[in-house]
């Protein structure tokens, strides 16, 4: 079976969507599964071993003419089926162009429903269920098979990491397997989803603290992203606080399974512990906990207590995430980091 998978973007949309690959190999080995993203992101995809081919699009670019002729190039592999994960009417023209037989979701369970015209096949699912069910459900259907929880919660780590990779990270920043090693993520894509700065300085104080031995590191993707990361540091000049480097998406891959704990906002980087099956906890304020992640044993999530009823219109004037207490936070991280 030849299949097609579309999701464009953005980091963590990837990330929630890479588990659909263990599923189709586990009732069909001999797949051959092609994806399609923007070149920004194809670095995290690169070199997956149940991923054939993968498709960067330059799109942010706007080199359309580039991107039409790479996917009337890939027409040619006559895909058995395509499905779009994303539910934008930009995948869904993707898709079409791809193959006739395409599947997505119904227009009452995706943000652009006018998207769902281009799809062969329609698959009605609930926008506010989760992410990772959603992916898994959908894929379900169109393989005609039944996907059930544990497929979640027995998962392997779904990206493949650089064992050289990994150990020159941990050489480099001098990461000990005997002391815990702590990656904070600052960032997120919005304002109204970052924890506040002067929590997070009481938080990363009150690991240091206790633990005493621990390296922890603060994980930023761009500059304003470092500058916040930067005032932490310099805040807490005392302890054993430290920016992490630049990183690449196989870095970061890299340095999170490297890593104890992971703490962040509700980003892709933090999402990304999930996917390895590292310890993590995700903070959550106007982003609905229990439609962006998925809770395990040892992936936590922490919120502001508010009930979001409607995934498709985020209120972005609302900061309740500065309503939640670092103790809780740090309180999580002493039950992970003490298992």
């Amino acid at each position: 079976m030849k299949i097609g998978l579309v999701k464009l973007s953005a980091l963590g949309d990837i990330i929630h969507a890479v588990i659909v690959l263990q599923f189709i190999k586990k009732h069909y080995p001999k797949a051959s599964i092609d994806w399609f993203v923007d070149a920004r992101f194809a670095g995290l995809l690169q070199d997956h071993p149940m991923i054939n081919e993968v498709y960067a699009l330059p799109l942010k670019d706007r080199k359309f003419k580039e991107v039409f002729a790479m996917l009337f190039e890939a027409r040619q592999n006559k895909y058995d089926v395509v499905i779009d994960l994303q539910g934008l009417i930009k995948s869904a023209l993707v898709s079409k162009i791809l193959c006739a037989n395409t599947f997505g979701f119904d227009q009452e369970s995706i943000k652009e429903g006018f998207a769902s015209n281009f799809y062969t096949h329609k698959f009605a699912c609930n926008y506010e269920e989760n992410i990772i069910v959603r992916n898994l459900s959908l894929v379900a259907y169109v393989l005609n098979e039944h996907f059930d929880h544990s497929d979640i919660e027995l998962k392997q780590s779904c990206f493949s990491i650089d064992d050289e990779l990994k150990e020159e990270l941990e050489q480099r920043l001098s990461l000990n397997e005997s002391t815990p090693n702590i990656l904070i993520h600052v960032g997120s894509s919005m304002p109204n989803k970052i924890y506040p700065k002067e929590r997070l300085i009481l938080l990363c104080r009150m690991l240091s603290e206790y633990f005493t031995s621990a390296k922890i590191m603060l994980g930023w993707g761009n500059v304003n992203e470092f500058n916040f990361a930067k005032d932490i540091v310099l805040n807490l000049k005392h302890l054993k606080i430290e920016l992490a480097p630049k990183l690449s998406l196989s870095e970061l891959c890299a340095l999170t399974k490297a890593s104890d704990l992971i703490i962040g906002n509700d980003s892709g980087p933090t999402h990304l512990a999930f996917a390895l099956n590292k310890p993590s906890i995700t903070i959550f304020g106007a982003t609905p906990s229990q439609r962006n992640t998925y809770e395990t044993n040892i992936n936590k999530t922490i919120n502001a207590g508010k009930k979001i009823l409607h995934s498709k219109h985020i209120d972005k004037s609302d900061f309740c995430i500065q309503n939640i207490d670092e103790k809780d936070i740090f309180k999580l991280a002493c039950e992970l980091l003490e298992k």
